[in-house]
């Protein structure tokens, strides 16, 4: 009993938060229809940036912008509009009064600012960093440069870094001195010609010897990537020597900004979004657009490919007709299962191959063990579930020897190669520098449906060619 009490008291937390919550917004709406704007002040004042954000986000956007503005503090604003969800943000940016944002973005951090203005139509990006002031938009301009898809893209210029021949003691007075920066967690330390040497922890530095200088502290062995290094890359970077940050560097291994464990996480998150989209065939604009035209748009091509592949089975099912389902008319009773099985091995490969790829637990170097390893997979599965539905087959349809071979050889042959396919399509995809989301979700289930059928119509007409 005294290992579950922990669980009941965070499920207890978890239930009285989910019900302040409510009772907070239940008070801010009765409040906002009776406009006691004065009320509605003081009492979003006193909730946390990430409680605000998922408040407002239960607002029609127009209500939601005009609470949003009764936040008097610009860098409470900032951290609210960076956890508002993509829509309300959105429509925050655009539908504000210029003036009264360009401020509260100013407080973001450099890396959040650069991302809010990559995400602004052309016209309305010029307009703000028009507004801002001088270190602002050159911080962003700074930033913009990067693909967003790799560390320099992700980085905030933010970071605290110091000379070699700095002292403990005056490098610890310049932490006391430092302006708001997002996060600080280590003293970067460069040489004279502003290289990347050393790091040291803040608890390092507050232990050490005042009169030392950080080259003498430092750790020299310090893990660093590079502005064009893939997110993905940083990513793994991060997990595997659990960083709370990681330096970026030029090509001359200048420090030029940070990745903080925030950012990476949040990359994470939008891979994994990205991911499922794409592997359901869609996109973001399908997802966060209100038109039915746009969503239209955006799935049309990939059902199309769909239509094709089904009718394409549906033609080898004809082929076979008068020959095959004439003879064995039972055969019919089995497609469902030879196509869903086939097409369930496959997707639940693809999913781990192309998960993999994207978080870089996998590489392209990996191919040959991860093809036997999909191989000896494919083959239990087959011979578990080929067993079983051979059996059942032969049972339902009184005996009925042939037809049990048939689907239980199928079974078996299906699930060897759907997991094969399924590794090597994202495979290729990555070293043609596709993206294997998108390639092997779009088109995967409809490849091996028609494999499927095919395998199954091409075994029974050799079987029962055998037995004449």
């Amino acid at each position: 009993m005294a290992q579950i009490a922990p669980f009941n008291q965070n499920k207890s937390r978890l239930q009285d938060k989910t019900q302040l919550h409510f009772q907070y917004l239940e008070t801010i709406r009765r409040l906002y229809h009776k406009e006691s704007f004065a009320a509605l002040e003081k009492i979003i004042s006193r909730l946390f940036p990430s409680d605000i954000a998922h408040i407002l986000e239960h607002f029609p956007h127009k209500d939601a912008l005009r609470l949003f503005l009764l936040i008097h503090s610009p860098r409470i604003a900032a951290s609210t509009l960076k956890q508002f969800n993509e829509g309300l943000q959105s429509y925050i940016l655009q539908a504000a009064d210029i003036t009264k944002i360009i401020p509260i973005i100013e407080e973001l951090a450099p890396d959040d600012r650069a991302d809010i203005i990559s995400q602004l139509s052309p016209e309305l990006a010029k307009r703000f960093m028009g507004g801002m002031d001088e270190e602002s938009l050159k911080e962003v301009e700074e930033l913009l440069q990067y693909a967003p898809d790799t560390a320099g893209g992700i980085m905030t210029s933010q970071f605290f870094a110091l000379p070699d021949e700095t002292t403990v003691g005056e490098a610890i007075e310049a932490v006391r001195k430092l302006p708001y920066y997002e996060m600080i967690f280590y003293l970067y330390v460069l040489d004279q010609d502003q290289h990347l040497v050393g790091v040291s922890s803040l608890r390092q530095l507050i232990l050490a010897d005042p009169q030392k200088s950080i080259g003498q502290i430092m750790n020299t062995q310090v893990i660093r990537v590079r502005t064009n290094t893939s997110q993905t890359e940083v990513s793994e970077l991060v997990r595997r020597h659990r960083l709370l940050g990681i330096p970026v560097v030029d090509d001359m291994d200048i420090l030029v900004g940070l990745v903080t464990v925030d950012d990476v996480i949040d990359a994470i998150e939008q891979d994994m979004a990205d991911d499922m989209l794409n592997m359901a065939g869609t996109n973001n604009v399908a997802v966060m657009s209100t038109s039915f035209v746009d969503s239209f748009k955006a799935r049309m091509p990939w059902l199309f490919i769909a239509v094709i592949g089904g009718l394409a089975a549906s033609g080898v099912i004809d082929y076979y007709s008068d020959t095959v389902l004439a003879k064995e008319m039972a055969m019919s009773a089995f497609l469902p299962i030879i196509m869903n099985m086939t097409g369930n091995v496959g997707m639940v490969a693809a999913t781990v191959t192309v998960r993999g790829l994207t978080t870089g637990t996998i590489k392209l170097a990996q191919f040959t063990p991860l093809l036997l390893r999909e191989l000896g997979t494919g083959l239990l599965l087959g011979s578990f579930y080929g067993a079983i539905c051979g059996a059942v087959a032969w049972f339902m349809f009184g005996h009925h020897i042939l037809l049990g071979q048939i689907v239980g050889l199928t079974i078996l042959v299906n699930m060897i190669m759907a997991p094969i396919i399924a590794l090597i399509m994202p495979m290729l995809s990555k070293k043609l520098d596709a993206d294997p989301a998108g390639v092997t979700g779009r088109s995967l289930t409809t490849l091996l449906d028609i494999l499927g059928v095919v395998n199954y119509f091409v075994i029974a007409t050799l079987l029962m060619g055998r037995h004449g």
